[in-house]
């Protein structure tokens, strides 16, 4: 994001649910101008704790982060995910969006990538600590007077 920049969620969203990615695209899914953003120079967080990982949710908006995916994580429905059983599939990367507290488990609320037929419309829970979800969490701030706009 520091070098090349990046553009919104609904101008491309993340569509790699079935395996398979996206190609790269030039012009914007939902009719908008296509407008790279990058980091203002600087700004980059990585937050190691939980308490560092709220107070920045808190204060600038979502994170990005990846842990590690267990076979049980793809038949996920609702709740808090944690790993109880099942082989390592791989890594993914997420974005954290919020926390709370359900059935005495802290948790991390996360958009998935995988549309919003999977999990809570897109969404899940997961276990904060479980899977290495909360090992490296980044961010930072876009820097909107630098953005590159494109037709």
């Amino acid at each position: 994001m520091e070098k090349k920049g990046i553009v919104t969620d609904s101008c491309f969203p993340y569509t790699a649910g079935k395996g398979t990615e996206a190609t790269c695209a030039t012009k914007c899914a939902d009719g908008s101008a296509w407008t790279k953003y990058s980091c203002v120079s600087g700004s980059t967080v990585k937050a190691t704790t939980v308490s560092e990982i709220k107070s920045e949710i808190y204060a600038n908006g979502p994170m990005e982060t990846g842990f590690n995916v267990y076979a049980d994580f793809m038949s996920y429905e609702s709740g808090v995910y944690q790993h109880v059983t099942g082989a390592l599939e791989g890594g993914h990367a997420v974005k954290i969006v919020g926390w709370g507290t359900e059935g005495g488990l802290d948790y991390w609320l996360c958009a998935n990538s995988w549309n919003t037929t999977w999990g809570i419309d897109g969404f899940f829970k997961i276990k904060q600590g479980d899977s290495k979800i909360d090992d490296a969490v980044y961010a930072c701030t876009p820097d909107v007077k630098k953005a590159l706009f494109f037709q």
